[in-house]
């Protein structure tokens, strides 16, 4: 662990002991203060160090939901009294969602927090939670089956329709896994504030075209699933082997791809893929809609968390949310 990384740990840390003793005395009042921003980085910090398993256990069948904290702040500064306050409310929220998440041996994968608004002398923070199921090990070539490419229309036998396409099945099945092609035990996952923690890729970034492509109008040499031309063909069966073939492409893409490239993706540079999200809408995260245009176009979307690595298994390690 670089000095950084130590002096990085041991801020958390001692935020984590100064809200555990507040929270365990009540008479005890805080005239520390700090500002909003982190506030919230602390609160998010601290929450994933103490219960997030993303780089521990093997967890995959995602459930993604949203709890809310409201917070007094008192110009732009929060007092440390009210952030622990903030932070066993917060805890309390995120364990019911892991309880209520469908699934055994559940255990909270990451949670991201944000301000989600400001309401005279307090704040709502907005904190997106993602629980995992513990699974087994699965196969570098997940798909067994063909799916139809955009607008849900389901598998190619058309099941699953309004449920799953191509472009969500890829998305649930990298974030399922993502511990097979990162060497990243015992991490803790840190946002940085006042910085977004998201990539948008989009379909119309043209670093996704493969000028080598023999057959542009089939797509199937592009980097990345974000879209087709067809001349009269709106929605093709992607069979078995090309859609593995894309499960793969799409790892090039968010693990060696956009992290490296500070022009085109800088929330994104120097840091380790999380997940694909599962919001927002249109389409659960990824969208694809036609066009009008010379040819028919499916346009798809992948909103994709970036965050800062720092090791922490020689000096902490999460504990189950429901138990403690």
């Amino acid at each position: 662990m670089s000095e950084k990384d130590n002096a990085i740990l041991n801020k958390i840390i001692a935020v984590k002991e100064k809200m555990f003793l507040i929270n365990t005395n009540p008479n005890f009042k805080s005239s520390e203060v700090t500002s909003v921003d982190s506030a919230i980085w602390y609160l998010d910090a601290t929450m994933n160090l103490s219960h997030a398993f993303i780089s521990w256990e093997i967890l995959s069948n995602f459930y993604f939901d949203s709890v809310f904290v409201t917070i007094f702040a008192n110009d732009g500064n929060v007092n440390y009294s009210d952030m622990a306050i903030a932070y066993d409310e917060l805890k309390q929220k995120i364990t019911s969602v892991c309880i209520e998440a469908p699934g055994s041996e559940k255990e909270l994968y990451i949670t991201t927090l944000s301000q989600k608004e400001e309401d005279g002398d307090s704040i709502i923070i907005k904190a997106d939670v993602t629980i995992g199921s513990r699974t087994t090990t699965p196969d570098y070539h997940p798909f067994e089956e063909g799916w139809n490419y955009g607008d849900l229309l389901g598998d190619c036998s058309f099941q699953y329709a309004s449920i799953a396409d191509a472009c969500t099945e890829l998305r649930d099945k990298t974030n399922e896994f993502r511990y097979l092609y990162v060497n990243d035990e015992h991490m803790l996952y840190i946002g940085i504030p006042h910085e977004e923690p998201y990539e948008v890729l989009h379909s119309e970034d043209p670093v996704f075209v493969n000028v080598n492509d023999p057959n542009p109008e089939d797509n199937y040499y592009e980097h990345l699933l974000v879209y087709q031309k067809q001349s009269w063909v709106y929605h093709d069966c992607i069979d078995e082997t090309e859609m593995n073939w894309y499960y793969h492409r799409l790892n090039d893409v968010i693990y060696d791809m956009v992290p490296n490239n500070q022009e085109h993706w800088p929330n994104a540079y120097g840091k380790t893929f999380i997940e694909i999200k599962a919001d927002p809408n249109p389409i659960n995260g990824t969208f694809g809609t036609k066009e009008n245009l010379p040819r028919f176009i499916i346009r798809h979307q992948y909103k994709v968390e970036y965050r800062y690595a720092i090791y922490v298994g020689g000096r902490s390690q999460p504990t189950s949310i429901i138990e403690n």
